[in-house]
C-alpha cells in the first residue's frame, strides 16, 4: 500500500486535498459498484464506462472549484494588502533588490547582499535623510499609489509591481531626491563609507556564520542607489531641478561624490581583475 501523506488540517493544501479526494472518491465507489455486478472483478472497459459516467455529471467539480475560487478570492486580497504595504521602504529597496541573495546576483559566496541588511539600510536612510522627509515622501508616495491604483494590482508579482512603481515618473523624483540627499552626507567620502560599513555590520545579526559587508558591497550598493542621482546631473534640465531643490552648492557637492565613487568603482575593477591572473 502507498502511504498517503495529508497535508496540515485546516491548511491551503488541506481544503484542496479533500475536494480532490471527493472526486476520486466517487470514481472509487463507481468502481466498486461494477466490481460488486462482475463477480467482484473490473475489466479496463468497465473503468472506462465509469469514468465516462463521472463524466457526464455536470456538478462533480462544483466543491473543488468552489474551494479554489474562496481561496483565490483570499489570495488576492492578501497580495493587494501586501503589494501596498510600506511604499517607501520597498520603492528604496527595488533600487538594489537585484543585488541581494537568490536573485541574479546569486549567492552571498559569489558577492551577493544579504537579506540581513534590509534593517540596517532603513537605519542608514533615516539617519542620513531625517524622519521628517521620509515621512512627507512616502504619503506623496502613497497618495500616487492611490490615485494610480488599479484592480490589476491585486495580481501582479509584488517585484514587478515595485520595479514598475519606481519608474513612474512622480515616483521617481520623489525617489532620487531621497538619495540625493543620501549622497550629499557622502562629502568627505571615504570617511563616510567606512561610517556606513560599521554601522551596517553593527546592526546585522552576530553567529558563527555572520555575513559581513565589505568595502565591495558598500561601492557596488552605492552605485545603484545613486543611479539617477547621476543620470540626473549629466542632464542640464535635470541638473537644473536639483539645484532648485538643493541649491548650487549642494548640487556641486553631488558631482563630486560621484566622482569619488567612480574612482571606487574603478579600483574595485582593477582589484577584481589582480584576482582573475
Amino acid at each position: 500500500m502507498i502511504a498517503i501523506v495529508k497535508p496540515p488540517r485546516d491548511s491551503f493544501k488541506q481544503r484542496h486535498y479533500t475536494a480532490a479526494f471527493s472526486v476520486l472518491e466517487q470514481f472509487a465507489a463507481s468502481l466498486m459498484e461494477q466490481a460488486k455486478a462482475h463477480g467482484g472483478t473490473v475489466s479496463t472497459d468497465q473503468i472506462s464506462s465509469a469514468l465516462e459516467t463521472l463524466r457526464g455529471q455536470d456538478k462533480l467539480f462544483d466543491a473543488a472549484w468552489m474551494t479554489l475560487e474562496t481561496d483565490v478570492d483570499t489570495v488576492k486580497a492578501r497580495q493587494n494588502a501586501a503589494v501596498r504595504h510600506d511604499p517607501l521602504g520597498r520603492l528604496l529597496v527595488s533600487r538594489f533588490a537585484h543585488q541581494l541573495e537568490g536573485r541574479e546576483a546569486g549567492d552571498l559566496e559569489h558577492g551577493a547582499l544579504s537579506r540581513e541588511i534590509l534593517q540596517p539600510f532603513f537605519k542608514v536612510i533615516r539617519m542620513m535623510v531625517g524622519m521628517d522627509m521620509l515621512q512627507e515622501i512616502d504619503g506623496e508616495i502613497q497618495t500616487i499609489i492611490d490615485q494610480h491604483a488599479d484592480e490589476d494590482d491585486e495580481l501582479r508579482d509584488p517585484t514587478d509591481y515595485w520595479d514598475h512603481l519606481a519608474e513612474e515618473p512622480q515616483v521617481a523624483n520623489r525617489l532620487n531626491l531621497v538619495f540625493a540627499r543620501m549622497a550629499l552626507h557622502f562629502k568627505d567620502y571615504e570617511r563616510r563609507k567606512q561610517w556606513m560599513i560599521q554601522l551596517i555590520n553593527d546592526n546585522l545579526p552576530h553567529g558563527d556564520h555572520a555575513w559581513v559587508f565589505t568595502e565591495e558591497h558598500c561601492a557596488r550598493l552605492l552605485r545603484s542607489l545613486f543611479r539617477d542621482v547621476r543620470a540626473a546631473l549629466s542632464k542640464p534640465e535635470r541638473s537644473a531641478e536639483l539645484v532648485a531643490k538643493l541649491g548650487s552648492e549642494n548640487v556641486e557637492t553631488l558631482r563630486n561624490v560621484m566622482a569619488a565613487l567612480d574612482r571606487d568603482i574603478a579600483a574595485l575593477h582593477i582589484r577584481e581583475a589582480d584576482n582573475w591572473k
